[in-house]
């Protein structure tokens, strides 16, 4: 995966900043758990993998390093952000702390592994355990933390009462029966990138949604159908009328589809449009009872 400034990654940094925000604030596993198995307890048509992380970790210390090898003496993992940048996207850069710096760049001061992130586990040598680094904007998909900074942390299953309750920072409507059952469909709206409607599955307790399942969303009031559909072009959008849109969450005159709306024809649609699309990357969405909601980029190929 590349270096992501893509429009499609900066446009999901709504659904991120929750995460970043929580992970900050307060026996040795498999490497690839599940690559090839599919869904098994339920006939849904998106098939991805099984939840691939079982173990995870938490930060305990102000800051830890994140070390290329299981080495305190090995290269650390360091961000250049870039410079002069007068956008409210600025990309980032992931790398070794042994590489050159890239022009148009400058060292950041970021803690990566501040105290309170959760990391997955994928395995352990010695005093360190190796874990998913892999982000939105990181494409280095794993480092290694010393045992000692870190400690265990318990995940639950989702519960979809969990997904739909009214204080989450999303809409959420897990589709309880049918060919459709256990669709998870999500949808945010903020004033920076606008709406969109994540389209995931709510798989053993973990809710998995492909990266590229997502849609651009907006209301449009001279609308006489309640959805329209556009997948002519690289970015799938829904226009959707006024009879079916609420007020949005920041309280302004912005509108979010009412997802409770949605028939189960309209559904099908939705998800039969998105998943005509091949997942590589898929975000897994975690419950931890100590910290809330958490989700972790994973490569299903």
């Amino acid at each position: 995966m590349k270096t992501i400034k893509t429009r499609l990654f900066i446009l999901l940094w709504g659904m991120l900043i929750p995460f970043v925000t929580a992970n900050c604030s307060g026996k040795k596993t498999a490497e690839k758990a599940g690559e090839t198995e599919t869904t098994t307890n339920t006939e849904s048509v998106i098939q991805v993998s099984t939840p691939p992380f079982q173990k995870f970790v938490v930060v305990t210390t102000e800051k830890a390093e994140l070390y290329k090898n299981a080495d305190t003496n090995s290269p650390t993992l360091v961000v250049w952000n870039e410079s002069d940048c007068e956008s409210d996207f600025c990309e980032t850069i992931y790398q070794w702390s042994d590489q050159p710096g890239k022009s148009g760049f400058e060292s950041g001061e970021e803690n990566i592994a501040c105290e309170g992130r959760v990391f997955p586990v994928l395995g352990e040598e010695g005093n360190f355990y190796k874990v998913s680094t892999t982000t939105k904007w990181c494409n280095i998909e794993s480092a290694y933390i010393p045992k000692d900074c870190v400690g265990d942390i318990e995940s639950a299953p989702i519960k979809a009462d969990v997904l739909e309750a009214d204080d989450n920072y999303f809409k959420c409507r897990v589709v309880k029966d049918g060919k459709y059952k256990d669709i998870v469909l999500i949808d945010e709206y903020n004033e920076l990138e606008g709406e969109y409607l994540h389209v995931g599955v709510l798989n053993d307790g973990v809710v998995a949604t492909p990266l590229i399942y997502n849609i651009y969303s907006f209301q449009l009031n001279d609308q006489k159908e309640d959805i329209i559909i556009d997948n002519t072009e690289d970015e799938i959008s829904l226009k959707y009328s006024k009879s079916m849109a609420l007020p949005a969450e920041d309280g302004g005159e912005s509108y979010q589809i009412d997802l409770k709306k949605l028939s189960e024809e309209q559904i099908a649609k939705i998800v039969d449009t998105v998943i005509q699309k091949k997942p590589e990357y898929v975000e897994y969405m975690y419950h931890f009872p100590a910290k809330g909601l958490e989700s972790f980029i994973y490569n299903s190929k």
